[in-house]
């Protein structure tokens, strides 16, 4: 095994009608919590087109980026996970979801319905950071 190093990620809080997209993961880090959908960047790719690339194929919807968040470093070493994650907000104009493999479910929910969930830390930390967190 190689020398482990932290990833580069792009991730997406997807807005539409007054709610947020979450996936809940399929992964064994973190299996089962509620996430803001995402992975990694391809060489070669920018962060933006990997951000747009992960929402497509992890929930079938297509996205125009309206601004760009502040990077959180992700570190959960019990789960062999640590990444530099590039947040962005977004909008859709077709909210039908497909889940891939890497979520078992995704769904728009309010910001009150968010805090009633199992999610990751870095929920609240980048809906805090797109002032959506109230």
């Amino acid at each position: 095994m190689g020398e482990q190093k932290p990833r580069l990620g792009s991730a997406v809080i997807v807005e539409h009608e007054g709610k947020i997209l979450l996936g809940r993961r399929n992964k064994v880090n973190c299996y089962g919590k509620w996430v803001i959908p995402g992975g990694g960047v391809d060489w070669g790719e920018t962060i933006e087109q990997a951000a747009k690339r992960e929402i497509k194929e992890e929930t079938g919807i297509e996205i125009e980026i309206t601004k760009k968040l502040k990077p959180q470093e992700i570190i959960n070493t019990p789960g062999n996970y640590h990444a530099i994650v590039f947040f962005h907000l977004a909008k859709t104009t077709n909210p039908t979801i497909k889940a891939s493999d890497d979520l078992s479910e995704a769904k728009f929910f309010t910001i009150e319905e968010i805090k009633q969930l199992d999610t990751v830390e870095s929920v609240k930390d980048a809906l805090e950071d797109a002032e959506l967190w109230k």
